[in-house]
């Protein structure tokens, strides 16, 4: 099971399996993790050949150093299982769930891969989720669907087909993503999982990606679904703490800490008194800083 306490989700990217070449570019990427796609991104005449790739990809071991999860089709389709037979294997880290409803189908993923654990000699609980919401039955329920199984590891949002669901439209703000997105948010952080924002699919929009994933990360998001290697970058941008952050949070710790050497029980930065939020939100930025360093290197 992953580590959910140093876990580190900036960037999550798509990644088209049914064609080699797409699979290599996500291996080559350094994001923090890579989603092999068998669902949206797969014409249908081309599901199979997706799966073959990947259960070959797995063979030869070339997933082993790379954090990765399965996009599966939804139970719906039909599909889920024919996907489950060509990708349970102990490379894969976790799989994203699509079109969940409601709580009630997280608990029936987590017994069927429970039992699919079992059959395959997998250690219990070696699979994660990360369950899209993307349709507003979801996002009615989405505090319960987060703590539904300890399997979970994120909650990550589809805005396209959640405003195709609700019939909305996507303005420029998107201001229909507001309310999903700060449920979302709240629903994760209160889980003590972690919330990833929806992809932003003007790839070549720099400026845009930068202003709307900036305000997600305001939101309390850590990280974003991606769509093209180009956005890594832009992502991790994002979702890091400023440098200015950074070195207040520093100087935050540091001054609790002479303050404790001092035998005094109240720490001061310049002429203003540290509080317990301050030196909460200071230490949770060195984490994050640890864990970004801990992968550069």
């Amino acid at each position: 099971m992953l580590d959910k306490e140093n876990l580190l989700l900036r960037s999550m990217l798509f990644v088209p399996t049914y064609k080699e070449k797409f699979i290599n570019h996500g291996l080559e990427a350094d994001a923090d993790a890579i989603i092999l796609d068998l669902e949206d991104s797969i014409p249908d005449q081309f599901k199979q050949n997706a799966r073959e790739n990947i259960k070959r990809y797995l063979e030869m071991g070339k997933f082993k150093n790379k954090l990765v999860f399965v996009r599966l089709n939804p139970i719906e389709s039909n599909l889920v299982f024919k996907d489950l037979e060509y990708v349970l294997h102990e490379d894969i880290d976790g799989f994203v769930l699509t079109k969940i409803y409601t709580a009630e189908d997280m608990t029936y993923y987590d017994k069927l891969i429970t039992q699919l654990e079992d059959e395959n000699g997998i250690e219990h609980f070696h699979f994660a989720f990360a369950p899209l919401i993307e349709t507003t039955s979801a996002v009615m329920d989405v505090y319960n669907i987060a703590k539904a199984t300890n399997r979970n590891v994120a909650i990550t949002f589809g805005g396209e087909d959640y405003l195709n669901d609700l019939e909305g439209l996507h303005g420029e703000p998107p201001l229909t993503f507001n309310y999903p997105r700060a449920a979302i948010a709240l629903a994760a952080r209160a889980a003590k999982i972690l919330p990833i924002d929806t992809p932003y699919l003007a790839v070549k929009d720099e400026e845009g990606f930068i202003n709307e994933e900036t305000i997600s990360f305001e939101m309390g998001f850590a990280g974003c679904l991606l769509v093209h290697p180009i956005q890594i970058e832009l992502a991790h941008r994002c979702f890091t703490p400023k440098p200015e952050e950074v070195e207040r949070s520093e100087e935050i710790v540091k001054a609790i800490e002479i303050s404790k050497k001092e035998g005094s029980g109240v720490a001061m930065l310049g002429k203003k008194m540290i509080g317990p939020p301050m030196e909460k939100r200071a230490r949770k930025v060195l984490e994050i800083m640890k864990k970004i360093e801990k992968k550069n290197n």
